[in-house]
This record gives structure tokens, C-alpha cells and sequence, in this order.
């Protein structure tokens, strides 16, 4: 956008009412000729002017609008700094400017100001955010083990992706006293994303979980209470409470275990470190880890738990049920349950419909 000259807007801002050229001539001090070959001429030419009478002339609506882009114009320029640094994002920006000034301007216009802004040292880079905020307590450790099952850790940014709104609520929940900007975007088949952009933040992350790629001895050593919380987010994202059902000479055998699945083989070394030294007993493969004692289950419903209001995917029974509710059926009630007992002689069927049952009762 080409801004007048301050000049030039002082010859429009009189033609806010009518003026001949001899007129504008004795104000400002310019000869006539100049007035109607440097000035008239454009205008008439950029239709900023309406003729009233021979030599007349008055600025048109047009003409006020330029002269209110080019005020709002140079107003951008403090906004812009203003937003830069508060942290704002292009795109924030760029709907401040809509919204406060009437002002559509490109991106690359705001990009080159904000440039220029870095370059005068007037700003600093806008992903480094301060971080000052954030406590290093049992709720970032359950925030470290939802990025590490359902997240995403880049240079710039945070990212925690996830189908279950209760999963997407408590992840926001967690972070609401950061004083970080929190974007959602729609991800891939229905997913949700919350991203945290952050250079300051990704890094405090990846001192923890070294690029998802193995623990810390930060986790390791983090204590008791916090490392209960570190599982609670690892297995409300990968891990699940699994109950099968499988015939034995006519009976329903019941099993059940605590699932967790991992992504990254390097994983699996730390995460079972840290399950044996929490007192567990952990079986692993290539692609789980299974901890199946009822002592480890039941220390995992007194200890940990899930997300409140998780819920079960890719279960081949129990989709859709809250993780917590089969967790608590398998440690309180599953023992006690005589009708449970008795339906075990017939299908597997009748078994699976009576454990549902239950489970909408609680």
C-alpha cells in the first residue's frame, strides 16, 4: 500500500471543504499551477474529488477513505510492535487489525514489518516464550506423559492430538495457569490438536523425554506422587485396562491386565525401570507392556488411575466405556459379582452383556 506524503495530505485534508485551486493556493503557499498540475490532476485522476462549479472542488467519499486508510496505515505500525510483543501470532494480528483499524493487510506486509521490527531490535522472536509460569509439579508430570503417549514435540511447538474430548479437556485443564497461548486445530479423522507453540517449552519438554525416545533420569527420580501422575497420562493416551474371555471346557475363563502400548522400542527399557522401582511387575514385548497381578492392578486403581472420563477404543468388548469404571469393576466388585460367577458356565456372550450391565450402573 503507498502512503501519501505528509504533504499531500495536508492539500486533501483542505479540500474537506470546498476550495477552488486559488484557494488551496493562498493557504498553503503553493502556486497555482502546482496546486492543479501536482495535485488536482491526481486526484481528479484517482476520483478522490467531486467538482462543485468551474474551479471547485470538495473531497468525496473515496477521498476520505484514503485519508483514513493512510492514518490507519501508520496506526499498524504501533499495533503491530504492540502484538509482536505480546506474543501475538501473524494471523492474530492480522484479525486485531480487521477488527480495530478497518486495515486488510497481506501477509507478507505484516510479515516484512515484524521483520523489520526484529531487525531494529524493537522485538525479540515471538516462539520464545516465557516460561517463568510453569511449575514443575505433579500436573506437568501428567502433561509430560499425555505429550509422550498422544503428543507431538517440535523445535517450535507442543502438540497434544486425541479423539476423546475428556482427554483434549483435562490436557487444556492442566496448562490453563501457563500463560501460553493455546491453539485447537481439527486434526486427521476427527482427532483434535492443542498446540502449544513455544521454542522455551519444547525444550523443557525434550529435557524430559529426550525427543520420545527414552526417560530421563528427571522422571526417573521424580518422586513418588509425580511419577504416579506421569503414568496417569502415559496410560489414559496408550494404555488401557483390558478384561478377554475365552472358552475352556465350557467355561468362561476371565482375564485381566493393564495394557500399555508403545510406539518406540527405545521406550520400553525406561518405562519398565520405572514401573519395577515403583514396586510393579511388568511383562513386556516388542509392543506392550502387561502388568496382570491383581496386586499391581489394584496398587495401579489406588495410585494412578486414568483421565477422568476416558474412554475405551479398539477393545473388541468394551468400546465406549470409561476406562475408569472397568478398572474399578475388575478391582472392587468383579470378585464379588455371583451372578458373574454363575454366567461363567454359560457363552461368553451372556457374560460380556452382564458385565455391561454393570458397568452402566456405576
Amino acid at each position: 500500500m503507498k502512503l501519501l506524503t505528509e504533504k499531500t495530505k495536508d492539500v486533501l485534508n483542505l479540500w474537506l471543504k470546498e476550495h477552488s485551486i486559488k484557494e488551496i493556493s493562498n493557504i498553503t503557499g503553493i502556486a497555482n499551477k502546482r496546486i492543479n498540475d501536482s495535485y488536482v490532476k491526481r486526484f481528479w485522476k484517482n476520483g478522490y474529488l467531486d467538482r462543485i462549479s468551474k474551479g471547485r472542488y470538495i473531497l468525496n467519499e473515496k477521498g476520505k477513505e484514503k485519508l483514513n486508510q493512510d492514518i490507519n496505515f501508520l496506526k499498524s505500525e504501533n499495533l503491530i510492535l504492540k502484538l509482536s510483543k505480546n506474543g501475538c501470532t501473524n494471523h492474530e494480528i492480522k484479525n486485531k487489525l480487521k477488527t480495530e483499524l478497518n486495515l486488510d493487510l497481506s501477509n507478507s506486509s505484516i510479515f516484512s514489518k515484524i521483520h523489520r521490527f526484529k531487525k531494529s531490535d524493537k522485538i525479540g522472536d515471538r516462539r520464545i516464550k516465557n516460561i517463568d509460569s510453569i511449575k514443575i509439579d505433579k500436573n506437568f508430570y501428567e502433561f509430560l506423559g499425555l505429550i509422550l503417549s498422544d503428543g507431538y514435540i517440535g523445535r517450535y511447538e507442543v502438540i497434544f492430538s486425541n479423539k476423546d474430548n475428556s482427554m483434549v479437556s483435562n490436557f487444556e485443564k492442566l496448562i490453563r495457569k501457563w500463560d501460553q497461548n493455546l491453539y485447537q486445530i481439527e486434526g486427521e479423522s476427527g482427532a483434535i490438536r492443542s498446540a502449544l507453540f513455544s521454542v522455551k517449552l519444547s525444550e523443557l519438554v525434550n529435557s524430559f523425554l529426550n525427543d520420545k525416545r527414552y526417560l530421563s533420569e528427571k522422571i526417573l527420580n521424580g518422586g513418588f506422587v509425580k511419577q504416579n501422575y506421569f503414568l496417569k497420562g502415559l496410560y489414559s493416551g496408550d494404555g488401557c485396562i483390558a478384561v478377554s474371555l475365552r472358552m475352556r471346557k465350557k467355561i468362561v475363563l476371565i482375564e485381566f491386565f493393564i495394557s500399555l502400548a508403545v510406539f518406540n522400542e527405545e521406550l520400553t527399557p525406561s518405562i519398565v525401570k520405572l514401573l519395577e522401582s515403583k514396586g510393579y511387575n511388568p511383562k513386556f514385548n516388542k509392543t506392550h507392556i502387561r502388568m496382570q497381578k491383581k496386586e499391581d492392578i489394584k496398587r495401579f486403581f489406588k495410585e494412578v488411575k486414568f483421565v477422568k472420563g476416558a474412554k475405551i477404543r479398539k477393545s473388541k468388548y468394551w468400546n465406549g466405556f470409561e476406562k475408569n469404571k472397568l478398572l474399578d469393576y475388575v478391582v472392587n466388585y468383579m470378585q464379588k459379582d455371583n451372578k458373574l460367577r454363575n454366567l461363567r458356565r454359560t457363552t461368553k456372550e451372556k457374560v460380556i452383556e452382564h458385565i455391561k450391565k454393570q458397568l452402566t450402573k456405576m
